[in-house]
């Protein structure tokens, strides 16, 4: 029986996917996540601490979940990006996050075992389970893309082109400057004509995932130079281990904007 999804099979296979997307100004937004799936329908959860982040993803047209990481690949496969629309929905009780979609994060991403692996943690970290549901409908074929073997240097770059969004995979030789050469892993040069543009790349500690850490570059793009006007993160930052402070640090501040964006949707504000 073959899946009706063309993205079913990698969105399951990944441990972490990227959603991109154009905001109503046609500012180019990018996330890390985890892959989920609801029976033969791509989507991500995500927690409500990350509501801002994700706001304007309410009113995209169209959106891309890709699959770059080398690590949630077959050895020596192709990343891809998958475009569709999306539908995105509050289940802010976390009922339905906590019957279909939680077995899947516990498995993918570990952190989560420690807020919600048993019923007594789930009762404790209620917080942690009302989620905002994204699916992808009406998937196009996959777009190849290069895998990401460099998470220090290799990263997506979203774009509209052509009046639609665009993504490709590129290699950052120097983010630290003010102007940045990208050089497209296809090797496909870019042509930007002054259109904005993310350089947005991520990377997380392996195997427990405690550590994962995006960064981005945004500007106006010329041929394939970048214009720097934002960055967030650092490519290539440290991984090492969070000491126990800030771990608690880490976690009150995570359940902190939970509980504020949960309040929020309830009310409709």
């Amino acid at each position: 029986m073959t899946d009706p999804d063309p993205l079913c099979p990698a969105w399951r296979r990944a441990v972490t996917g990227e959603v991109c997307w154009l905001d109503g100004t046609g500012e180019p937004r990018a996330l890390a996540v985890t892959p989920v799936v609801d029976g033969a329908v791509a989507c991500v959860a995500l927690p409500y601490a990350r509501a801002e982040e994700a706001a304007s993803l309410r009113g995209a047209r169209r959106v891309a979940f890709t699959v770059t990481d080398s690590r949630s690949l077959r050895v020596g496969a192709a990343g891809g990006a998958w475009f569709g629309t999306p539908s995105v929905t509050d289940d802010t009780s976390g009922e339905f996050f906590t019957e279909e979609l939680l077995t899947q994060e516990l498995v993918k991403y570990p952190p989560s075992r420690t807020l919600a692996d048993s019923p007594l943690l789930c009762r404790e970290n209620w917080w942690w389970l009302p989620r905002i549901i994204v699916r992808l409908r009406r998937v196009e074929p996959r777009h190849t893309l290069p895998a990401r073997t460099d998470a220090g240097r290799h990263a997506l770059v979203v774009r509209e082109r052509s009046a639609a969004l665009a993504v490709d995979v590129v290699d950052v030789a120097d983010a630290a400057d003010e102007r940045v050469v990208l050089r497209g892993l296809a090797g496909e040069p870019l042509r930007g004509d002054g259109t904005r543009a993310l350089v947005f790349g991520h990377d997380y500690s392996m195997p427990d995932l405690e550590r994962w850490e995006p960064w981005s570059l945004s500007g106006t793009l010329w041929g394939d130079e970048l214009t720097v006007t934002e960055r967030r993160g650092v490519p290539g930052g440290p991984l090492a281990p969070l000491r126990l402070v800030d771990r608690l640090l880490r976690q009150r501040a995570l359940a902190k904007g939970c509980r504020r964006n949960i309040l929020a949707a309830e009310q409709g504000i």
